[in-house]
């Protein structure tokens, strides 16, 4: 079993407010908490590309980049997730 990044814990933690909140989507007091788990998600992107870019860079084709493509797959899905919190939550607010 992996690891979880810190990154990905304050953006769990982040989500996990959202929800235990039950907030409306009019209550823009948790646009900070989506902003930071965004942010959090778009590193987490920035860091699981950059071992996707090194694994297939250094690749052959002995080498198999699955398991670094799967993350990086996973990290986009938290980013897209996060967009989603900042778009409803943070609406007005730019």
């Amino acid at each position: 079993m992996s690891e979880l990044e810190p990154g990905k814990i304050l953006l769990l933690a982040s989500w996990a407010l959202l929800l235990l909140a039950g907030c409306s989507s009019s209550d823009r007091s948790y646009c900070p908490v989506a902003q930071t788990g965004y942010r959090n998600a778009l590193g987490e992107v920035n860091q699981t590309l950059g071992r996707y870019a090194s694994c297939v860079g250094r690749s052959s084709v002995v080498v198999d980049c699955a398991a670094e493509f799967d993350q990086l797959q996973s990290a986009q899905s938290n980013l897209d997730k996060s967009v989603s919190d900042v778009r409803e939550y943070c609406a007005g607010n730019e």
